[in-house]
């Protein structure tokens, strides 16, 4: 083999060598590992590098950056499937960063990101055309003084998140307590949910000058001061296909609010339970989304307030016995991504108490309360939908 490359242009046996070259796997915990710190380990890493986290809580002292590399940052499940490697803010400060035009090629798997803090994106900051990818990733308890308490993606930022949960974030001077998308930012979402979010206006997800496009998302419980306590857009036109919106609450728009020019198109989506002094299910101001295969029932005081574009097939009722909705066979599945698990279980706390509306979807034994009894309901329940 020596001959060989001996016999070889300089360029070509580099080539030959580089190819020869596999991905490593570097691993980060608290003791034998290969790294403590996270920051240490990707300073290390190359690209198609996999940084291999343990099943630990995570305190690194400073806002974790990829530095542009294409690696994957990955947590592990805990036996009910769930993320169990923990990235913690501390109540401190942000707790991640892309902000060198990652692409696609730099992953997030399998994490929680929690207690972040700061006046924008405590939970992860995008931006300057940074898109990576998350898939299995928990937002929770992050805090933002105005924007995004989940998540920040500015400037043509447009990550894609897959089976990502975004629960108890707020903004609570702003906008987007579980996600803030701004300027032509245009996030792809499957299969998320937004929990128990709140925020001034759009505290599920706020959209500014940006079309980010949702498949199979949920929108339960959450709450703004303002408007739009599922979403708010302001001249966006987001596109959402087979997404609910239950108990979510605002001023104008429980379910969305729509501003100044915004023409979100919605395709079989649910809007049930949803409450506000105006447009219980959708407020309208100056926009006129565009309907079809949707359902509006059961919201408070009304399903729409302001125009919309009926393009056939929907169904608005005052009761969602008019619309006949198909049974549901998974009552516990608050969050709608299949299980019955720490989300719903958040969902669930958010509606503690006696039913404020008529739609109560926490409510599973259809008391009027949600209570203890309910509670263990939703244990018996606990896993997958069967």
């Amino acid at each position: 083999m020596n001959d060989i490359f001996r016999t070889l242009p300089v360029s070509l046996v580099l080539a030959v060598s580089s190819a020869t070259v596999s991905a490593e796997t570097i691993t980060v915990c608290a003791d034998g590992c290969d790294y403590t710190s996270i920051n240490a380990a990707i300073g290390a890493a190359s690209d198609g590098d996999v940084i291999q986290l343990a099943a630990e809580t995570y305190f690194e002292g400073e806002q974790i950056d990829p530095l542009g590399k294409a690696i994957t940052l990955r947590g592990v499940l805990d036996k009910d499937g769930e993320p169990a490697s923990v990235l913690d803010g501390a109540g401190t400060r942000r707790v991640l960063i892309c902000q060198r035009g990652e692409t696609g090629s730099t992953v997030f798997e399998r994490l929680v990101i929690q207690n972040g803090s700061g006046s924008f994106g405590a939970g992860m900051l995008n931006l300057d055309n940074s898109s990576p990818t998350l898939t299995d990733c928990t937002f929770t308890s992050n805090s933002a003084e105005s924007y995004g308490g989940g998540m920040v993606n500015y400037d043509g930022s447009s990550p894609a998140l897959a089976d990502c949960t975004f629960t108890g974030n707020s903004a609570y001077g702003g906008a987007g307590g579980g996600m803030f998308n701004e300027l032509s930012s245009s996030p792809t979402l499957a299969n998320c949910a937004f929990t128990g979010n709140s925020a001034y206006v759009g505290a599920g997800m706020y959209n500014n000058r940006s079309t980010p496009n949702l498949t199979n998302c949920t929108f339960a419980g959450n709450a703004a001061d303002y408007g739009g306590g599922g979403m708010g857009n302001y001249v966006s036109s987001p596109t959402l296909a087979d997404c609910t919106f239950t108990s979510n609450s605002g001023f104008l728009g429980g379910g969305v609010f729509n501003e100044l020019t915004s023409s979100p198109t919605l395709i079989n989506c649910t809007f049930a339970g949803n409450s506000a002094d105006y447009g219980g299910g959708m407020y309208n101001w100056a926009s006129s989304p565009i309907l079809a295969a949707c359902t509006l029932c059961d919201n408070t005081p009304d399903q729409t307030d302001g125009s919309w574009t009926d393009a056939g097939d929907n169904c608005v009722a005052t009761s969602c016995d008019d619309c006949d909705l198909p049974s549901d066979a998974c009552p516990t599945d608050l969050d709608r991504n299949g299980i019955t698990d720490g989300g719903d279980l958040g969902a669930f706390f958010v509606h503690w108490g006696e039913c404020q509306v008529e739609v109560c979807p926490a409510d599973f034994n259809d008391d009027e309360v949600v209570d203890g009894i309910d509670l263990g309901i939703l244990f018996s329940a606990w896993g997958p939908c069967q």
